[in-house]
């Protein structure tokens, strides 16, 4: 009996299989059936040669529930190969369960959750979600994820400017709910965090989201640009580190001084919100073709991108692989060699020689072609432009903007 559809001649990337090699991958009932050089034939039968095929991607860290004016349509992730989208916290237990009733339900993407310690979730740019303490709520969090366990995979906190003079004590809270259901903190570090205290108390398994970051409060020290203690201290106990870049979390600068010290992501994420789309992250394979262009392998990228986060959230038995059994969700995309602009979040550009162009996202067997999926994004508010210009002001390279716009 012919599988339903046959992926022949590309490149396949499979970090959970430890395979890098051209072969064939059949599905067959919307499941990976089989890899091999010698499969039967397809009822549909694809020639993917000199193109790479991967696992869809797992984005760890987004933020997909439009009610804040943080949040977009996670479907937006099916033009370039995102097969699973992680919201990081935009809604709290007040919002979780609209979110998962008129978000999630709609979606064709998987969507999966950490829940905010916040009541509120992250509605808005214009005031911190804890900068009043009686938001931070860890037994009602802790019931709404015990009563969606099947989407939420952890709880998030934002450290920084946004928890206000309440850093510890809302840490205390998050750490509290993540106790009592068992799950993992994922905890975003900005200006303003007391990053060598919060790195202290995660636990194995914790997830430190923004570790790229050059906005001060980050991975390195202010005096000699050397890695915390704490930072290689956490890491040996199992603490995660994921890039979230975001539009104010990535910079150049901070990620080869880490790599000189054999720092590297654990898992590399978007951040993607309404700010960042339009100008710094775009997607997962402009993030990703980042770290390309910094030396990591093809095959390193492709790992921190699928089967890395998916083991991070407990999932690596299912997605980001291409195990037989496993949902057939992958990416299949080109390198393309050329010189192509990648910018930082502090407005400074490099060029590289390749990137990551999407070729087909396939989910649960079904064929997406990428800018398939048009997805509208809200109006910007008067507000919402001072995002842009916080970003301006912080990073020290304003002539960049011009520069990048006339090369290209």
């Amino acid at each position: 009996m012919a599988y339903s559809l046959v992926l022949r001649n590309g490149h396949v990337i499979d970090p959970s299989q430890n395979l890098s090699r051209v072969t064939a991958v059949a599905i067959q009932d919307g499941r990976v059936a089989a890899i091999g050089d010698e499969l039967g034939p397809g009822l549909d039968e694809k020639n993917l040669y000199g193109k790479y095929v991967c696992p869809g991607l797992v984005d760890l860290h987004g933020h997909w529930w439009e009610g804040s004016s943080w949040g977009i349509d996670p479907d937006i992730c099916l033009n370039h190969g995102v097969t699973t989208a992680v919201d990081a916290g935009t809604t709290g237990f007040i919002s979780f369960p609209a979110f998962r009733r008129m978000q999630v339900s709609a979606a064709t993407v998987r969507v999966l959750a950490f829940v905010n310690i916040s009541a509120i979730g992250i509605p808005t740019t214009l005031v911190g979600e804890l900068e009043d303490i009686r938001f931070a709520r860890p037994i009602e969090t802790g019931r709404v994820i015990e009563a969606n366990r099947d989407l939420c995979v952890g709880v998030k906190i934002r450290e920084g400017t946004m928890t206000g003079i309440h850093g510890t004590e809302a840490m205390d809270k998050a750490l509290e709910a993540a106790n009592s259901t068992g799950l993992r903190v994922m905890v975003h570090i900005t200006k303003g965090a007391d990053t060598r205290r919060i790195l202290e108390r995660l636990r194995p398994g914790d997830i430190v989201t923004h570790c790229f970051q050059g906005r001060g409060d980050g991975i390195l020290n202010s005096d000699d640009h050397r890695l915390l203690p704490e930072v290689v201290n956490a890491r040996k106990r199992g603490v995660q580190f994921d890039v979230g870049h975001g539009a104010g979390a990535f910079s150049w600068d901070v990620a080869r001084r880490a790599f000189e010290y054999f720092f590297y992501p654990d898992t590399i994420s978007t951040d993607l919100h309404r700010f960042s789309i339009a100008r710094w992250a775009f997607d997962m394979p402009s993030v990703m073709s980042k770290f390309l262009h910094m030396g990591m392998s093809l095959e390193d990228v492709i790992l921190k991108s699928t089967w890395a986060p998916a083991q991070a959230i407990d999932r690596g038995d299912q997605l980001g692989t291409l195990k037989p059994g496993a949902p057939a969700d992958i990416f299949v995309f080109e390198l393309e060699e050329g010189s192509f602009p990648l910018e930082d979040t502090h407005l400074r550009a490099e060029r590289a020689v390749r990137r990551i162009r999407p070729v087909l996202t396939i989910k649960a067997g079904q064929i997406i072609e990428p800018g398939s999926y048009p997805v509208r994004l809200r109006e910007l508010e008067e507000c919402d432009r001072d995002v842009f210009r916080f970003v301006e002001e912080t990073a020290g390279q304003r002539g960049t903007i011009g520069k990048i716009n006339a090369d290209g």
